[in-house]
């Protein structure tokens, strides 16, 4: 009867070194250094993952906060008097109507 791997149980506990009679002490240490190796390995991907995600945390908050800072600044500058002062810092010869607009009928 052939019994099932479990990688839990036998990969990560060792378990298949004694069921494949490779028990030998050097095999042994190997394996440690390649599990230790991979757990940091793991660590550090998490950790750089993390970082990444902190520094675009910060830039989105920057760009949130600028891009409320240019609505502000566009809605002042789209005030009817702001627009007609700026009109004339330039030096336009454009005036507000005298009358307001009306719809013409076609029949």
């Amino acid at each position: 009867m052939a019994s099932n791997f479990n990688i839990r149980r036998d990969l990560l506990g060792g378990q298949f070194l004694s069921k494949k009679k490779m028990a030998g002490q050097w095999l042994f240490i190997l394996y440690i250094f390649f599990l230790i190796l991979i757990y940091i390995t793991v660590n550090l991907g998490i950790e750089s993952t993390q970082l990444a995600q902190s520094k675009n945390q910060r830039e989105l908050k920057n760009l949130k906060a600028d891009y409320t800072s240019k609505a502000a600044k566009l809605q002042y500058k789209s005030k009817r008097g702001e627009i007609e002062q700026r009109l004339l810092d330039v030096g336009s010869t454009l005036k507000s109507p005298d009358k307001p607009a009306y719809r013409i009928k076609e029949e």
